[in-house]
């Protein structure tokens, strides 16, 4: 019951990522870098490390976490908040794929869940008519980016959390700052409210939300976890309908029922299915 409280509170915390990431209005990799160099610090004073382990799986999940971040944070200027976010919460079908293909071996009904999630997701990505090709392109390089860095946090137990947490985090840091640099965006010079929208973005959806999701990948099985973030989806479309007025028509909201149905059923276990079964 604990790791379902977490898990409810870290899918609260990302879905108020795309908010903060269009509010601050920075091109996707600055946005990237700062959300993850603002969190580092805190994440130091948390753990206080005595000495980090830095492990080649955490380099690349931090490299896919900066291209995760770095192209759904941009396509939030090419799409809606709800269509972009639900385009990119499509991870959890490629992170399955990866945890399947490193040897984890989902369940039917965690695999009708994600099925039928993803009919949801689809429905409602075309509840946008004014997305263009290059945000939902953008949007999907995210989502395979980010099934990778969710798959690398179950199959990365043996290097102990606090290490794997911040050398995944510095990592994709320091990627981040690399793409800055080749791509010539400004790193510095913003606005205060930039930099608030900014510092809010690194210590909700990061600190507290991806930090949580790593942690319960170490102790439950990735598709009911990322099967989960798809309602970061749900949630980003509420909020960007009540503090930006991106509303959506009404049948957007079957759909995101329809992707909640499917999370619920990749929580069921056997035991619970027969007892459901027995009537």
């Amino acid at each position: 019951m604990l790791h379902i409280l977490l898990l409810f509170l870290a899918v609260l915390a990302v879905s108020s990522a795309a908010i903060f990431a269009f509010l601050a209005s920075v091109p996707g990799v600055v946005a990237a870098f700062w959300r993850l160099a603002i969190s580092i610090p805190f994440l130091l004073l948390i753990y206080r490390p005595k000495k980090v382990k830095v492990a080649k799986m955490a380099v690349l999940a931090g490299l896919a976490l900066a291209l995760h971040f770095s192209f759904w944070i941009e396509s939030l200027f090419h799409a809606s908040i709800a269509v972009s976010t639900t385009i990119v919460c499509t991870h959890s079908l490629f992170s399955g794929l990866f945890a399947y293909l490193w040897g984890e071996k989902p369940r039917p009904n965690q695999v009708a869940g994600v099925l039928i999630a993803m009919v949801g997701v689809y429905l409602l990505s075309g509840a946008d008519a004014g997305a263009d090709a290059y945000g939902i392109l953008l949007a999907l390089a995210g989502a395979v980016a980010g099934g990778y860095y969710f798959a690398s946090a179950r199959f990365a137990r043996s290097v102990d959390f606090p290490s794997y947490l911040l050398t995944t985090y510095s990592s994709a840091a320091f990627f981040s700052m690399l793409a800055c640099l080749l791509t010539s965006q400004p790193i510095f010079g913003y606005s205060v409210s930039t930099w608030t929208y900014l510092i809010l973005m690194a210590l909700i959806p990061m600190l507290i939300g991806h930090s949580l999701l790593n942690y319960l990948l170490r102790h439950m099985e990735v598709l009911p976890v990322t099967a989960s973030v798809i309602g970061e989806a749900v949630g980003a479309a509420i909020l960007a309908a009540v503090f930006l007025n991106q509303t959506l028509e009404p049948q957007a909201y079957i759909y995101m029922l329809i992707i909640l149905s499917g999370i619920a059923l990749t929580f069921l276990s056997p035991k619970q299915r027969n007892n459901n079964g027995k009537g």
